[in-house]
């Protein structure tokens, strides 16, 4: 014998059982083990998503430091082949990495060359925007994050952090490093070893 499905809520005349609507839906226990787990998922891409943004911070710092690094060595040797001499120091000095420009008192074959691309001399926004910016430091302004600080060789071999500024250079030496401890990069080295 075949039963008839009741459509409706209540009690079944003749049989004394009671049958529900076959209904379709989520209870409430299933609801919130839903949003539970939603509310898992976000507190986890938010942690993964804060972690690329400082990450990209270091790679863009990283980045800029090489740059600068590189144009240091380029101009250096530049240097070297004009012949150093009391007039045209062994490395760009402070004002010319500043300016990214060096002096136009260095010999033909270095003078007025540029560090990097981008502006320089009396094209800066001010003297202290033609380096680009430290983006891991927490100085307020641009200007301060990419103002070089000048240190002697032995500090720039310690590393010591004078702060003040987004990046410290020896102008005795050609080393220019983050003027910063913080944040330690993925393997664990301080900003101004890298």
């Amino acid at each position: 014998m075949k039963r008839e499905r009741v459509e409706s809520v209540g009690f079944q005349h003749g049989r004394g059982e009671f049958i529900r609507r076959n209904e379709d839906g989520f209870t409430l226990i299933e609801l919130i083990i839903i949003i539970v787990v939603i509310g898992i998922l976000t507190t986890i891409a938010v942690t993964r998503f804060q972690d690329l943004t400082s990450d990209a911070a270091v790679a863009a710092t990283k980045g800029n430091l090489a740059t600068v690094r590189g144009a240091i060595t380029l101009i250096h040797a530049k240097i070297l082949i004009a012949g150093v001499t009391v007039s045209n120091p062994e490395f760009p000095t402070i004002v010319e990495v500043n300016s990214n420009r060096t002096s136009s008192t260095r010999p033909p074959s270095v003078r007025d060359l540029k560090l990097i691309d981008g502006p320089s001399g009396a094209n800066c926004q001010n003297p202290n925007i033609c380096m680009p910016e430290n983006t891991v430091s927490s100085l307020g302004t641009l200007s301060l994050r990419s103002l070089v600080v000048g240190v002697t060789a032995a500090d720039a071999d310690a590393r010591a952090v004078t702060g003040g500024s987004g990046w410290a250079y020896s102008p005795d030496s050609g080393d220019f490093y983050v003027n910063q401890v913080l944040p330690v990069d993925g393997k664990g080295v301080t900003a101004n070893r890298w």
